[in-house]
């Protein structure tokens, strides 16, 4: 008996449509979360954090 038999009769193809399902909602999560009215200014404040001055001059023990 070869393996790919075995394989085919095991019965697994469903978690390979299961996975396909979760993927897509997840795709589909992503990209409502990404392209709802409010992210573009969610995204511009993230986009600068690296050049932002302020979070690393804040000392951040309570100045001592």
């Amino acid at each position: 008996m070869r393996l790919s038999e075995i394989m085919s009769h095991a019965g697994l193809s469903r978690y390979a449509e299961i996975a396909l399902i979760l993927f897509l909602l997840a795709f589909v999560a992503v990209a409502i979360a990404t392209f709802r009215p409010g992210a573009k200014r969610e995204m511009d404040q993230a986009s600068r954090l690296p050049f932002d001055d302020e979070s690393a001059t804040k000392p951040r023990n309570g100045g001592q």
